[in-house]
């Protein structure tokens, strides 16, 4: 995490160190050092945190936590272009959300998973368009939602039930279903 050159522990963190002590959390989940539920508590309240102290209290006692200030701020992975044409696409497990991504489905379909993945910015935005084809976009119950899209003679979800948590990342779904599919379902992660 990046400190400010005070290193006082009850200054305000950054969504950026949110973001860092998340990750962090995951890769402790995915080798086995937390339990699912121990893991999205944590990970609750690491995205409600405000200071540098609820946060190393979050992570001080996980494998990399030393070495983690080292690394410099958290940067947001590069807008990502998803195409399924008579094909489909698929992004599932552990990668990293960027801040803007478009999904296109024409006689396709697609699965974005981001129960696993890293989010690397605070807000993310996704435009997905499906042509007689189909999307679906699952997140983890602690993400917030804001979904706007229209749909001609298909279907275009706006009724996922369940908030998420305070401070967690936002996720804008925008788009266009002609004659196909956008479903977005908020589903817990699997136990190991």
């Amino acid at each position: 995490m990046t400190r400010p050159a005070s290193g006082n522990g009850s200054t305000r963190a950054a969504d950026t160190d949110r973001i860092e002590v998340a990750q962090l959390l995951t890769d402790a989940a995915a080798s086995g050092v937390l339990g699912l539920t121990e893991y999205e508590d944590r990970l609750a309240k690491a995205y409600a945190a405000t200071t540098y102290d609820e946060l190393d209290r979050l992570s001080n006692d996980l494998p990399g936590a030393v070495t983690r200030g080292r690394r410099g701020p958290c940067r947001p992975a590069p807008s990502t272009l998803l195409l399924a044409i008579l094909s489909g696409f698929e992004r599932r497990g552990r990668w990293n959300v960027p801040k803007r991504m478009t999904t296109f489905a024409l006689w396709g379909g697609g699965v974005i998973d981001m129960r696993y993945a890293d989010f690397t910015s605070h807000d993310v935005e996704i435009r997905s368009y499906s042509i007689m084809g189909g999307q679906t976009i699952l997140v983890p119950p602690e993400v917030n939602l804001d979904l706007h899209g229209k749909a001609v003679m298909g279907s275009f979800e706006h009724d996922v039930t369940g908030e998420g948590s305070p401070g967690a990342p936002c996720v804008k779904i925008r788009g266009l279903s002609l004659w196909g599919s956008v479903g977005v379902k908020r589903k817990k992660r699997k136990p190991a």
